[in-house]
């Protein structure tokens, strides 16, 4: 099957040298609201990053200022404040109207190696499809609808049947799009699911909304992520106060790190225990 970029799924369009349209369609949406999926808006920053400056991404944050309905479309418009020889870095404000949506920060470039060094190795997390299926309701299309993801260590935190909490803080979760080819903006989406950890650490389902989330890119991705599949390797660091912490080592299946992610959440229990 023909794979299709990340720019492509997401319906990015290009309507200048540093100007972008994202229509919030169904399948960029999270879920429930119709509102973006966090990963999604930092996804279409690292494109925009990408095309803007005609360099690899090497970092990028995103953070979400307000929410989106289906229907609206974000105007994303990009600042390049430093251009170096080897590495510049730039800014993404997406809005609706006068309204802030999203902010992406960045850094784009690459350099002559000099030093290499990791010291995680991957976890053993068995093959993806001897994993156990993690299935999400939803009705109609949604970003979810478009991603497999797999549990091999602990608690899908979203879904009342996410399994078996791990005991600690720490899941491994297989994940990929069989739609979309792996690229540095596909991995800024998949790291969205970190937060799925959360209720594995506490021992129920529990609900939250992005304050942010950062990636910073490693290994390229070359012809051993053919499948698309990747090993997230989350763990949750704090919860407390409303908040919680977390973060992820992404791996290919044959063991090298893509990338490190993380994010802040807003810890929200679920609507049947407000309600009690």
């Amino acid at each position: 099957m023909q794979r299709q970029t990340t720019e492509e799924f997401l319906g990015l369009e290009r309507i200048g040298d540093d100007r972008w349209r994202l229509p919030v369609i169904d399948r960029v949406c999270g879920g429930g609201r119709g509102s973006l999926f966090g990963g999604a808006g930092l996804a279409a920053g690292v494109v925009a990053l990408e095309h803007a400056s005609g360099r690899p991404a090497v970092w990028a944050t995103g953070q979400y200022i307000s929410t989106t309905s289906a229907g609206d479309v974000i105007d994303l418009e990009v600042a390049q404040p430093a251009v170096g020889r080897t590495v510049s870095q730039g800014r993404v404000i997406g809005h609706v109207g006068e309204r802030e949506i999203v902010t992406v920060l960045g850094a784009v470039g690459s350099r002559t190696e000099v030093v290499r060094g990791v010291w995680d190795a991957m976890p053993d997390a068995g093959r993806p499809e001897q994993a156990r299926l993690v299935v999400r309701q939803a009705d109609g299309d949604n970003m979810h609808r478009h991603v497999d993801a797999r549990m091999a260590r602990g608690m899908f935190g979203f879904a009342d049947d996410g399994g078996e909490p791990s005991g600690d803080q720490r899941t491994l979760l297989w994940v990929r799009m069989p739609e979309v080819r792996l690229d540095p903006a596909a991995l800024a989406l998949l790291a969205d699911y970190m937060p799925s950890a959360l209720g594995n650490a506490l021992g129920r389902r529990v609900n939250c909304t992005s304050l942010d989330n950062t990636i910073r890119f490693a290994a390229p991705i070359d012809d051993d992520a053919a499948e698309g599949w990747v090993l997230c390797d989350n763990r949750m660091e704090f919860v407390g106060n409303g908040f919680a912490h977390g973060s992820c080592l992404m791996w290919s299946e044959t063991g090298r790190l893509l990338a490190i992610a993380g994010q802040s959440v807003l810890v929200v229990p679920p609507v049947d225990e407000v309600n009690r």
